[in-house]
């Protein structure tokens, strides 16, 4: 998930806002000052009801990030590296850069979130009935009960029982204690997210043909959810796939580094009519990893600026890069891919580059073994 608009750190973690939120904050804020809050508190000025909700808005898309935050701290105490935090249509993500060691942990971080709804749910509600005089609601009063209804079901929709929701994890950590198996559990909650899915475009079909336009929303949730579930269903298959192999049997070995310097223009008119892949390490003459451009940011530049515009000007910084050993399980590289922004890793040794994975490297890897099996085994 792109961050178009960075919003600062908390607790070191970069939190940012996708372009697609503005698209909720609108219509947050025109649901909540032109219907809600009318509706609650009648006879009150245009101004009023706008400066209310607006507020309302900001706090509500502040609830979002405490829950999102929450997973965040939670997972790096539990070991497991964040990312960064992202808001945008759908809610917030949490990226995270590995996997729980244990169910105990898993559980943790799953469930911190939904906690955090619920007690900020209960801050709102002590709000309201503080500012509710006895004459008769205020406009912020009604704001702040309606913040606490917000964030009631917030966490409760969390907490239904499919991936990739909170409660999806909740599942997944609980079938791991029971089961000893974690592709076995995350197949479980993934399957779990995928009815879900359908559960809410049926329902979202049967509100619209009732004459409720909500009923598109739920739809539109319901087919992210379908979407993710099964992705997140693939990722743990391929993860499966993948236990016991190192980073060494999947890579690709002695890659070709690039100059930082090396402008575009000179790295598409001369460089790439020899080599057919589209990863460019950048290293100095004396072997330093500077960061690691792809074909995507190259395409981005304008042809107008290739000449002007270097390798390392649109690279991934290296901080950003997932980095391994050849001895070390490609299953953790894997999850750390998945959180990078070009879902590619270097492989060092002794500080040196050796090696590069990609996504094409694991599937030709997975697609290789399964070929080589008998078919018995299968």
């Amino acid at each position: 998930m792109e961050q178009d608009i960075r919003l600062g750190r908390i607790a070191g973690i970069p939190v940012g806002v996708n372009w697609s939120v503005l698209f909720i904050v609108a219509l947050v804020a025109w649901e909540l000052s032109g219907l809600i809050l009318p509706s609650y508190v009648a006879g009150r000025s245009t101004a009023e009801y706008w400066v209310v909700g607006s507020v309302a808005t900001v706090l509500f898309f502040v609830s979002l990030l405490a829950h999102e935050a929450s997973h965040a701290v939670v997972a790096k105490r539990e070991g497991v590296g964040v990312r960064r935090i992202t808001l945008w249509l759908f809610g917030g993500v949490s990226e995270l850069e590995g996997e729980a060691l244990s169910p105990g942990a898993d559980f943790r971080i799953a469930v911190v979130g939904p906690l955090t709804s619920f007690v900020l749910a209960g801050v709102f509600w002590l709000v309201a009935v503080a500012l509710q005089p006895r004459t008769g609601t205020t406009v912020v009063a009604a704001a702040a009960g309606w913040l606490g209804w917000t964030n009631l079901l917030l966490g409760a929709f969390n907490l239904l029982p499919g991936a990739p929701l909170d409660g999806g994890r909740v599942l997944r950590a609980a079938l791991w204690r029971r089961r000893g198996d974690r592709s076995s559990a995350a197949a479980s909650a993934s399957r779990g997210g995928m009815a879900l899915g359908y559960g809410l475009i049926v329902l979202g079909v049967l509100e619209f043909i009732a004459g409720y336009l909500t009923g598109l929303w739920f739809v539109f949730l319901g087919l992210f959810l379908l979407q993710a579930a099964r992705a997140e269903g693939g990722q743990e298959a391929l993860r499966a796939a993948v236990t016991a192999v190192t980073v060494r049997e999947v890579m690709t070995p002695d890659p070709v580094t690039f100059a930082p310097t090396l402008s575009v223009a000179d790295l598409l008119e001369t460089q790439l009519h020899r080599y057919r892949f589209n990863t460019f390490p950048l290293t100095t003459p004396d072997g330093e990893l500077r960061g690691l451009a792809t074909m995507r940011r190259v395409a981005r530049v304008p042809p107008g600026e290739r000449a002007r515009t270097r390798l390392i000007d649109v690279a991934c910084p290296m901080d950003a890069v997932p980095v391994a050993a050849p001895g070390d399980p490609v299953a953790d590289l894997l999850a750390r891919m998945g959180a990078s922004p070009d879902g590619r890793g270097l492989v060092l040794s002794d500080g040196r580059l050796v090696g590069v994975v990609s996504p094409s490297d694991v599937a030709r890897f997975v697609q290789l073994r399964l070929l080589r099996e008998p078919a018995g085994v299968r």
